[in-house]
């Protein structure tokens, strides 16, 4: 790389923090040698971790750590009496629950729609009269037309059962062809899928994505969007039902994409809910699919 191209921040920070390699570290400071503005951004960065090293890190709540000690305590005498220890995903919701930081997410309040203004006629004097409405004379005249249409069906039904009884009154040995039976149609399926597909207020996806915490911070439109949809019912569908309505009773917000992936290697579902529909912000959860608990913090993305 020479000076007139640049490496980027993040580069940048992981050399200021000693996260490079030995090679990747020499050149950039090769680069720094000959680029003035890569230089200044070092500069700016080194400031900026003096800032954070001088600030104060809050105390952990007593009831965090006194849960923390107690579960390492239990894995120490798993581990004494001979098991082997498994490494059990954490409740984080139980742990954090002291947290300063958490509070509980109300859910926006609604502004009422106002009144609908009604129209009028302006009269000779200046006044404005109200329009009058025209439903109830619709519905005077709708009821004895629905009532005279009703009649008609029974008396041509009527009429069709005596001709046919006639026709097949001098054979007292032939028998009457019994009604029609109406056949199932052939887009019940496909009307039962749509009920099914209306009834689910969010889209579920089977992208079977590998997510990472730095993908997790981009936009995820562009991994829930292209990936495949889920038709049908299925135990998996009903499970996933169940979790994301658990996260929308706990969060107080509607989620529209659920995507079946994996979180570093583990299996995972992928929530996001609106937190804020115009700047395109959202809520991502991840929990495991079995048992709905949270692999890692809520936090909030951008779709």
């Amino acid at each position: 790389m020479t000076g007139d191209t640049h490496y980027d921040l993040e580069t940048l920070a992981e050399l200021a923090e000693g996260l490079l390699d030995v090679g990747t570290a020499r050149q950039v400071r090769e680069h720094l040698a000959v680029c003035d503005p890569c230089g200044e951004l070092l500069a700016d960065l080194a400031a900026v971790r003096e800032v954070l090293a001088a600030t104060p890190t809050p105390a952990m709540p007593m009831g965090v750590a006194l849960r923390i000690d107690k579960a390492l305590a239990a894995e120490a005498e798993t581990r004494r009496g001979g098991g082997v220890g498994l490494a059990e995903t954490p409740d984080w919701d139980e742990l954090m629950r002291d947290a300063p930081w958490e509070r509980p997410i109300e859910a926006p309040a609604f502004a009422e729609a106002p009144e609908p203004v009604r129209l009028g006629v302006v009269s000779d004097d200046g006044t404005i009269v109200p329009a009058r409405s025209r439903t109830a004379r619709r519905r005077r005249w709708a009821m004895p037309a629905v009532a005279a249409a009703a009649a008609a069906v029974v008396v041509g039904t009527a009429v069709a059962s005596t001709s046919l009884l006639m026709a097949s009154g001098g054979d007292s040995g032939g028998s009457v062809a019994p009604p029609p039976v109406a056949q199932p149609s052939q887009s019940a399926p496909a009307e039962r899928e749509k009920d099914r597909q209306t009834a689910r207020a969010y889209a579920l996806t089977d992208s079977g994505h590998n997510y990472s915490d730095s993908e997790l911070r981009m936009r995820l439109g562009k991994f829930l969007g292209p990936a495949p949809a889920l038709k049908g019912d299925s135990e998996d569908a009903d499970q996933v039902a169940k979790c994301v309505s658990t996260i929308s009773d706990r969060s107080n917000l509607d989620v529209f994409a659920v995507d079946q992936g994996q979180y570093n290697g583990q299996e995972a579902l992928i929530v996001t809910s609106w937190k804020h529909r115009t700047a395109k912000k959202v809520r991502i959860d991840i929990v495991d699919p079995f048992n709905c608990k949270n692999l890692r913090r809520p936090s909030l993305g951008l779709w």
